[in-house]
């Protein structure tokens, strides 16, 4: 059965389209998201920037909203062909190949940019890494993070983790339960239910981010919001069929490589520019800043523990080193870092 489902999938995907005497290379992607936003505007530059790089021989269609398979079944579709490549989302392959979610587990904070760049570096340099992804038949692209995330409320309601007990808190993530540590009323749901849930009172508060929460609308809902000290979750993660890269010629191949390489860059831009602006619209209709001092800040940190407890058992299980992954991870996280600190952002140097 899985030969007979790899070759349907393989058949529906056709990567190579014959055009008279010419080849033209069609990369079929599966995106689990609307085609809208920063991530979708990043998504069709890379699409872009391939075609420029191969002078047009190879191109991306996109399939939005999951239009191939849902977010859940990613890796296996991708990896058996169903998609030539697509989107991953981490906490969803973390049974099976957890190194996809280490940008979602608890460390010192860091912004989207840093956490990209050590993402890219570690399945670029972690051996053990590129075996496990070549054997579920992946090639690592890129990664996207979120922007920094906020615990966003409908009132003045929660300004120490004292405050936190009984306060309804829609669960959407990790990041959300770290608040049930602190005997928050948590509701569980998917993202796209907290603006309904929030306009009913099903709950008060929500983590968010800037640029979703104006998007959505939420922004209208709210009375304060206040960021969380913590790593941005980078667990959005774009991979490649083996077969597929493979199949490439090796100027394509480069040309792939090449245009994913540029992403962290590219979308770290347009990230901090449409978290910023988000931000101001949030202040604009009237949301107010607090924010959480420093005790407070490193109680939600040791907070998120057990949670980086749970993806070593996850890496053990699946037969990963995770705790020397996860120290790499540290080391690179340390030297870009490092790297921001004493030159800027890329796009902002002279």
């Amino acid at each position: 059965m899985k030969h007979l489902l790899s070759a349907a999938a393989l058949a529906t995907s056709v990567s190579a389209i014959a055009i008279g005497a010419h080849a033209e290379t069609v990369l079929i992607a599966n995106d689990p998201g609307p085609n809208r936003g920063v991530r979708a505007a990043a998504v069709n530059h890379f699409s872009d920037q391939l075609a420029a790089a191969t002078n047009g021989a190879v191109r991306v269609e996109n399939n939005w909203g999951g239009a191939l398979f849902k977010t859940t079944a990613a890796v296996d579709s991708i990896g058996l062909g169903v998609a030539d490549m697509g989107v991953v989302v981490g906490p969803y392959a973390q049974s099976e190949l957890p190194e996809l979610n280490i940008g979602g587990q608890p460390m010192p904070p860091a912004g989207p940019w840093v956490m990209m760049k050590a993402i890219d570096d570690l399945f670029a340099n972690n051996a053990q890494i590129k075996e496990r992804m070549a054997e579920k038949g992946l090639v690592y692209l890129n990664a996207y993070s979120l922007p920094p995330s906020l615990l966003a409320c409908n009132d003045d309601l929660i300004r120490t983790t004292d405050d936190v007990a009984g306060v309804k808190i829609s669960n959407t993530g990790t990041t959300s339960e770290l608040f049930g540590r602190f005997d928050g009323n948590m509701v569980d749901m998917p993202i796209y239910e907290v603006y309904q849930s929030m306009q009913t009172g099903l709950i008060d508060c929500t983590v968010t981010f800037s640029y979703f929460a104006v998007a959505t609308q939420l922004h209208e809902l709210l009375a304060t919001m206040a960021p969380l000290d913590l790593p941005a979750t980078t667990v959005v993660l774009t991979v490649m069929n083996k077969d597929a890269f493979e199949s490439l010629s090796a100027e394509a191949q480069a040309g792939v490589m090449e245009a994913a390489a540029e992403m962290s860059d590219y979308y770290g831009e347009q990230l901090e520019q449409a978290d910023g602006a988000a931000l101001e619209a949030m202040r604009a209709a009237g949301v107010q800043d607090h924010n959480f001092n420093g005790d407070e800040q490193k109680a939600m940190q040791v907070a998120m523990q057990p949670n980086l407890d749970e993806w070593l058992a996850d890496a053990e299980a699946t037969g990963l080193d995770g705790q020397a992954v996860y120290d790499e991870f540290l080391g690179y996280v340390q030297k870009w870092q490092a790297t921001l600190d004493a030159e800027g952002f890329p796009w902002a140097r002279s």
